[in-house]
């Protein structure tokens, strides 16, 4: 996860952030920033714990020259590992070579709902670092095929070869293809390459053909603190397994998100989301499909749904709105949510906000927002995002955002957003029978 503080030095940072802003679309679709925005932030989580590879992995791993390091970027998803284990491993092994830097697809492992492509950059010079900047699957047409989320991580560390790992989340698609087109745009020391690279592999449909999901209908209503909610249905695919939860509209508070979300079987066996990938996906105002490890390949007597903690928010208090002239909140849900800077210069906005947390938050950021607005009707992107800690307190995030005014209306005199996340709770979790 990039954990920087914003730069103090406003020339800099205003025309850092115009110049990246010319070299990008005028507009980027929703889903691949938050795609993006969202890997940086989550991927390291994983890194916090130590799973255990299971014996037929570590079997199937030791006779296959080069699947050593798939098996590392699976290591922390028990679904992802049993996958494996049952022959759904798709080998590449395409690659391109575009002046200094060679792109390769080594592996693929995907399913109806999700492909994770495994991938090689490199280059001859170990003093850059080398990462993806975007990435789009499309079919050989050049057609955006598999429409839904797409997520990686960035490196952040000189070297002449990185191996990682691409998940797409599909939302729609149509029949799979026998061939696909990976089309990566590369980041040399942070800065976009101007001319794409494009890898075309094929898909051996029969890897995952024969592995039709299943599902639970649960139709369970939850109730914590007079807000309600209902546990429509579990579906399990050999990639993740999907939680269905529909929120009453009559909800006082907007839930926002829910504390360590897993399934639980008998023998006390957990399935999370890990980090990798995006958690949930969206169908209208009222349903979230939450991700978690996958089920499909575990047999198991009794399974329950539990979290830990709901976050939730009362919903006249989700909009944030500033004095553009000021640089002072007008409009704040309470007082743990500070403006430490507003930046303004020609059709850049910045600003920098710090966050005031409990100790079961310290180590968990959120995504504050990623939508700006303002009284006279802009049009904002969000070009960068960062997030850090407070090395003074461990109580208090940092958040820095930075936005491209796309619109020319005018200056405003005042700008909002609305909150992604909060870190405050309801009084307490829950946990539901499914089998």
């Amino acid at each position: 996860m990039q954990a920087v503080v914003l730069p103090a030095e406003l020339d800099h940072y205003i025309r850092k952030g115009v110049d990246k802003a010319k070299r990008l679309q005028a507009r980027r679709k929703r889903w691949q920033r938050y795609g993006t925005s969202l890997a940086a932030c989550l991927l390291v989580v994983g890194l916090f714990f130590s799973i255990r590879l299971s014996p037929v992995v570590a079997a199937y791993v030791s006779h296959i020259p080069g699947m050593e390091k798939l098996v590392e970027l699976i290591r922390e998803d028990k679904g992802l590992q049993r996958a494996a284990e049952h022959s759904m491993v798709q080998n590449i092994g395409e690659s391109v070579q575009q002046g200094a830097i060679r792109f390769s697809v080594d592996e693929v492992l995907m399913d109806e709902r999700r492909m994770l492509i495994f991938y090689t950059l490199s280059q001859d010079r170990s003093d850059q670092v080398l990462s993806l900047h975007k990435v789009e699957l499309l079919d050989t047409a050049g057609n955006p095929w598999g429409l839904g989320g797409a997520s990686w991580s960035h490196n952040l560390e000189p070297g002449q070869t990185t191996k990682n790992r691409i998940d797409f989340t599909f939302e729609e698609r149509g029949e799979v293809p026998d061939f696909l087109q990976l089309r990566a745009t590369i980041s040399i020391d942070g800065e976009e390459q101007d001319t794409p690279v494009n890898v075309v592999f094929a898909i051996d449909k029969a890897k995952f053909a024969v592995h039709q999901p299943f599902s639970y209908e649960v139709n369970q209503e939850v109730h914590v603190d007079s807000q309600r909610f209902t546990v429509e249905s579990i579906t399990a695919y050999p990639t993740q397994t999907e939680v269905r939860i529909r929120f009453d509209p009559t909800n006082t508070k907007h839930i926002f998100e829910f504390d360590q979300l897993e399934l639980a079987d008998e023998k006390g066996a957990t399935y999370a989301f890990w980090g990798n990938g995006l958690p949930y996906s969206r169908e209208g105002d009222d349903v979230v499909i939450y991700h978690l490890e996958s089920i499909y390949f575990t047999k198991f007597e009794q399974l329950m749904l539990q979290a830990k903690g709901i976050r939730a928010l009362d919903k006249d208090k989700l909009t944030v709105t500033i004095d553009a002239r000021t640089g002072e909140f007008t409009k704040i849900p309470d007082e743990r949510l500070r403006l430490d800077a507003l930046r303004q210069r020609d059709d850049v906005v910045g600003m920098d906000l710090s966050l005031m947390v409990d100790e079961i938050d310290h180590s968990r950021y959120v995504s504050l927002l990623s939508e700006l607005t303002d009284d006279l009707g802009n049009e904002y992107d969000l070009l960068q995002s960062t997030s850090s800690s407070d090395y003074s307190s461990k109580n208090i995030q940092l958040y820095g955002h930075l936005f491209k005014r796309l619109t020319s209306y005018g200056m405003p005199s005042e700008y909002s957003f609305t909150l992604y996340s909060y870190p405050t709770r309801l009084t307490e979790g829950f946990r539901i029978k499914i089998k």
